[in-house]
């Protein structure tokens, strides 16, 4: 089963902690194998708080998966930063699961740029940038946290109940728009989102809110 860590895209929906906890005994006892995506630590209540499901869920099971991406906590996404995970329950299992992802690795990229990954391993390795980088982590959280807020308070655009947004997390939310209505927003509005309604949170901001709502509500009246 495949399962993102925290800020679940494209709700932005989260587990609570007894969720989680219940997850984790669902795997242990049914044999389940989890495969845990954590492609947005940081972005959701901290890096310690985004990674607490995930480590109830490898406490509680022999073998599991990690992908773990730097493409949006760290700002690599045109670089694709990131690393494969395996806990495995003894040596011979986890050469088999290293062979196999060396061999997919191969035949899919081969030998990709490292730039990317220098970046990252700079910044890690000192302990002033790495304070810097959480700082500024921390900055785009609260920033993302404001516009949800401000959204929330906003109440209703039209039909359109904006107060969920308030209880997600991280950098994406689903609206309850038809795809007539996404066209509509996109030709008489210049607001653009995804067909199904996915809009990236961290497009907004406190000075274009206004006329995000305004919109909405003239399309979905």
């Amino acid at each position: 089963m495949l399962l993102h860590a925290c800020c679940h895209n494209p709700t932005g929906i989260d587990y609570t902690a007894e969720q989680w906890a219940a997850i984790a005994e669902a795997f242990a006892t049914s044999g389940t194998f989890p495969i845990i995506d954590s492609a947005y630590q940081g972005l959701g209540h901290g890096m310690e708080e985004d990674a607490a499901g995930m480590r109830a869920v490898l406490a509680a099971v022999p073998e599991a998966f990690i992908a773990y991406s730097c493409d949006k906590n760290f700002g690599q996404y045109r670089d694709r930063v990131g690393a494969f995970y395996v806990m495995a329950q003894d040596q011979g299992a986890l050469d088999t699961a290293f062979s196999n992802a060396n061999a997919l690795a191969r035949a899919g990229w081969s030998m990709p740029p490292d730039h990317g990954g220098a970046a990252v391993r700079i910044i890690l390795r000192d302990p002033d940038m790495t304070a810097q980088w959480l700082a500024e982590l921390d900055d785009m959280r609260a920033r993302m946290r404001g516009v949800r807020d401000a959204l929330a308070k906003a109440g209703t655009a039209g039909r359109i109940d904006l107060t969920p947004l308030a209880h997600q997390n991280g950098l994406f939310s689903m609206l309850p728009v038809t795809k007539e209505e996404v066209a509509q927003l996109r030709e008489e509005h210049g607001i653009y989102m995804a067909a199904s309604g996915r809009i990236n949170i961290a497009g907004l901001t406190q000075g274009n809110l206004p006329k995000f709502i305004a919109a909405l509500a003239a399309v979905a009246g």
